[in-house]
């Protein structure tokens, strides 16, 4: 499920590149960064299922929105993807995301517990680069009573191989990020115009803004269609050795990421 950034999480992160010029001297965002899993909270996004027409079931999470049955079928979503769900059994569900041209992005497996109360979701695939990732995540109810129908709060995430990023500098108060897992790229000013990001597996419609919020800060805003679906703060710290992450879906609590510069 894709419950976080649609940039820094295609079901999938990053992997090392090369280090990054003599600009990081003059610039606090410049650098190849890695995330400390250890030191970061993760937990506490949300997924919302609720009953739709047709008997169908309409999810939320990450901020996007989409309506599916357990049948097999495709349905659409906002990010111009599919997903297959199907039930393997009472407590038991699958789902594949695919590319409109039918490329298999990602598995998820849920797992309900016997008593209705604790959802487990494993989500594995392979990044833009071939590198294959398995991800777990653990949810409690926090409304409903019974199958997947209701609202669930994650309480543990666990990512498989977290990787780097890198920031460059490119003319005045400008920044090119890479993500070399996604073959993702994106080049923006500081000045909250928004930019379209490339790369094979990014939503066609997925625009992001940068803008300079501090001397070592500065914030991410990412769309989809239009509409906000993350909102990311990044602060260096001032020894320029560490780069706080907070960042959230609408109506989520926060999560806490701690990059570490190479």
């Amino acid at each position: 499920m894709r419950s976080r950034s649609l940039l820094f999480a295609v079901l999938g992160w990053f992997t090392c590149i090369a280090a990054v010029a003599t600009a990081a001297a003059q610039n606090p965002f410049v650098g190849t960064w890695k995330l400390n899993q250890e030191k970061s909270q993760m937990a506490g996004d949300t997924l919302k299922f609720r009953p739709a027409e047709g008997e169908a079931i309409e999810v939320t999470a990450g901020g996007v929105t989409y309506s599916f049955r357990t049948d097999g079928k495709t349905y659409g979503m906002p990010s111009g993807d599919v997903a297959i769900w199907r039930q393997s059994n009472a407590n038991g569900w699958t789902t594949e995301y695919r590319k409109i041209d039918g490329k298999l992005l990602s598995i998820d497996t849920w797992k309900l517990s016997g008593d209705g109360k604790q959802l487990s979701l494993t989500s594995s695939g392979a990044k833009a680069d071939g590198d294959l990732y398995t991800n777990t995540a653990e949810y409690e109810r926090t409304a409903g009573s019974s199958g997947l129908i209701g609202s669930w709060k994650s309480t543990e995430v666990k990512l498989s191989a977290p990787d780097d990023f890198v920031i460059q500098e490119s003319g005045l108060d400008k920044l090119v990020v890479k993500i070399a897992a996604q073959k993702a790229s994106l080049t923006a000013a500081l000045d909250g115009k928004e930019v379209p990001v490339e790369g094979p597996d990014i939503p066609a419609g997925l625009r992001v803004s940068l803008t300079r919020t501090g001397p070592y800060a500065f914030r991410m805003v990412e769309k989809l269609n239009g509409d906000v679906v993350w909102t990311t703060q990044y602060t260096v710290a001032e020894d320029r050795k560490t780069m706080t992450e907070v960042g959230n879906a609408p109506g989520d609590p926060p999560q806490t990421m701690i990059w570490e510069k190479q």
